[in-house]
Formats: C-alpha cells, structure tokens, sequence
C-alpha cells in the first residue's frame, strides 16, 4: 500500500509538473488600446480590442522583395482584415486578412491568397512578433538574357516581423524570408521581404499579454 500511495503521489507530481509547464510554455496575446501594466503584460479592465476589431495597415516607403536574380519593388501596398478573437493568457491574436495588395510593381505581382497573421507578445513590452500563413503572392519578371520568369511566394507560419506597440502602431518587416515554390529552376529558394507599414486602426494600439 505504501508503494501504490508512493505511485500516486509520484503521478500526481508528474501531472502537476506537466500542467505547469504548459501554462508556462502557452502562448499569450491581448490587443490593447492602452500599454499594459506590469511591464506590459496586462491589459488594463475595459481597454482590450475585442474579436472583429477591424485591422487597417498602409506601406511607408518601397515594398522590396529580393531574390537571387532580380529585386521586385512595389510603391503602395494595403494590408487589411478583422481580428478572430481577443487573445488571453493561453492563446494568441490571429487576424484573418481580406486584403493585402501590392500596387505599382516594376513587375506583376499579384496577390492570390491574403492569408491570415497572428501576434505574438514579446515579454515585458508592447510589442509582438508577427507571423502569416496562408498568403500566396505571384510575380513575374523580365529578366536580361533570361527572358520572364514566373515565380509564387507561400507563407506557413512564416515570421514577418515585428508589430510595435504605440500611437499609431507599426509593423516592420526587415528581411523576411518567404518560402518560394519551385515554378521554374529560378524559383527553388527564399525571397527577402523588405516592408513597413504604419497601423492606421485601431490606434492606438499595443501587444499586451493578457487581460
């Protein structure tokens, strides 16, 4: 009797240790409308973005997107869509897109999938890491002694950047790297994403950890 009471003491420990570290090791995401309190972590009573807060995002600057043979540029993009939910303690911020363009290219690009994004915080900030997934861009260029080449980028919880915190918010994607799908032998790599945007609404807006 002693061993099994021993047993279940040792399997009680167990779970409790499992427990505890996967409320350690989830994830936690909460938009705010103002900084979080205790080195950004909580959101304070009242101010987190509920689900469906639209989401609106305008470029700053060139879009680039860089491979090993040729530089895409684009001069306006637009990214936009709705929040699926409101995050907590245990969970992230996904937003599912219903636009993100790429305008005024010096080659054609279009956007076939906008694809989702979800937010992560970064402890003891108001910032949070940016991933997407589902997005599928196309482009085709003109290349010298080539000829046009076709390629399509795809992202799978692909980490964009980072979304920070303020007045208005911005996202800043510096060198992302986009999975490429091998429509020709130019296209078997990864291409460099180069953006910023300026998070027009809600604003403000900040990445806290929970309510």
């Amino acid at each position: 009797m002693k061993h099994v009471k021993m047993l279940g003491l040792a399997a009680a420990a167990a779970a409790a240790l499992t427990a505890f570290v996967g409320a350690s090791t989830a994830s936690a995401t909460v938009l705010c409308s103002e900084p979080g309190t205790g080195s950004g972590t909580t959101c304070p009573a009242g101010k987190a973005y509920p689900a469906s807060t639209p989401i609106h995002a305008v470029n700053q600057g060139i879009i680039r997107l860089t491979t090993e043979f040729l530089t895409v540029e684009c001069e306006e993009s637009t990214i936009q869509g709705s929040t699926n939910n409101e995050g907590g303690a245990s969970e992230t911020v996904t937003i599912a897109n219903s636009t993100w363009n790429l305008l005024f290219c010096n080659c054609e690009v279009s956007v076939i999938k906008d694809g989702s994004l979800e937010v992560h915080w970064i402890s003891n900030t108001s910032n949070g890491t940016l991933t997407s997934s589902g997005a599928e861009i196309t482009f085709q260029c003109t290349v010298p002694l080539i000829g046009k080449v076709h390629c399509i980028i795809v992202t799978s919880s692909t980490d964009l950047g980072t979304l920070t915190g303020g007045a208005p918010a911005e996202i800043d994607i510096p060198s992302a790297n986009i999975p490429r799908l091998t429509t020709s032998s130019f296209c078997d790599k990864t291409a460099n994403l180069d953006a910023s945007y300026r998070v027009t609404g809600p604003s403000p807006l900040y990445v806290t950890g929970h309510t």
